[in-house]
């Protein structure tokens, strides 16, 4: 099978990336490259493995599952299906973070998954050190392993807790991070084939797509120091009804658009830290 038969079978699976997904299968099967892959265009690639992920690939299977890794902020992850395949929209996050917390500052990372934010967090800003929490103790399998692979385990630890248990204690941040459940009820319907591959658990944030969103500020929002901040991924329609909610539980919100203009980054700071101010950016 040539690249372009295998481009043409992502395509026929559904894929919105058919090209940069046969050149994943290139390289993670047959450690070739992109520009080596154009270069002889017609070589023949067949093999039971790539017949097994196209295989797959045509059930809907996302190419990170098949592949067992994804890329995130020039970081590689190993994914289970039990974690939120790492998306870009979600490395803004980080680059606030790592903007916003101190010279050797403490964070949180809520609904870590894989561990991307934290670790990748960690990874960018080597003078801090944190913890992640998660409620699937697959996911957290999955984070200690992506921390050792990124050279980050003895700055960041994992903890498998519900954040309805306040699992954080009485121990403070400078920082908090959380890319929680944030799609609708409604939402939740309309999803690809693609994305109702991965676990409900990561996806749903209910009615409003904020029932994580509240739960995260009643529950942990006390873990901040006086100064601390909340950086919290949100829904490209959920800005206002965000910063609704923060002020009902006292906190000033600022929303932070992505590269496309969309809402995507709640930015938290207590009352009684800061004088009040909510507005979109």
């Amino acid at each position: 099978m040539k690249r372009h038969e295998i481009a043409a079978a992502c395509r026929a699976a559904g894929s919105d990336a058919p090209e940069q997904e046969a050149s994943l299968l290139l390289s993670e099967l047959f450690g070739v490259s992109p520009t080596a892959a154009l270069l002889d265009r017609e070589r023949d690639y067949s093999s039971a493995a790539l017949d097994a992920a196209l295989a797959r690939r045509a059930q809907h299977e996302p190419i990170q599952y098949i592949l067992g890794r994804a890329y995130f902020c020039g970081e590689t992850y190993l994914l289970n299906r039990d974690c939120l395949i790492p998306r870009p929209d979600s490395e803004l996050l980080v680059t606030e973070s790592a903007h916003r917390l101190p010279p050797h500052g403490r964070f949180a990372d809520l609904f870590c998954g894989s561990g991307c934010v934290g670790i990748s967090l960690a990874a960018m800003r080597k003078d801090a050190s944190g913890i992640g929490i998660d409620l699937s103790p697959g996911a957290v399998t999955m984070a200690v392993q992506n921390a050792a692979l990124n050279r980050v385990s003895d700055r960041i630890r994992f903890l498998c807790a519900d954040i309805s248990d306040a699992p954080l204690g009485t121990e403070r941040f400078d920082l908090i991070t959380a890319n929680p459940p944030y799609i609708t009820d409604d939402e939740m319907t309309a999803l690809s084939p693609e994305v109702l591959r991965e676990p409900e658990l990561a996806l749903r944030g209910g009615k409003d797509g904020l029932d994580l969103f509240r739960m995260m500020l009643s529950r942990c929002g006390g873990n901040l120091t006086d100064n601390g901040t909340i950086l919290c991924e949100i829904g490209w329609k959920q800005g206002k009804s965000a910063a609704s909610a923060a002020e009902h539980a006292g906190f000033s919100c600022t929303i932070l658009p992505d590269l496309e203009g969309r809402d995507r980054i709640a930015v938290l700071r207590k009352e009684a830290s800061l004088p009040h101010r909510q507005h979109i950016l």
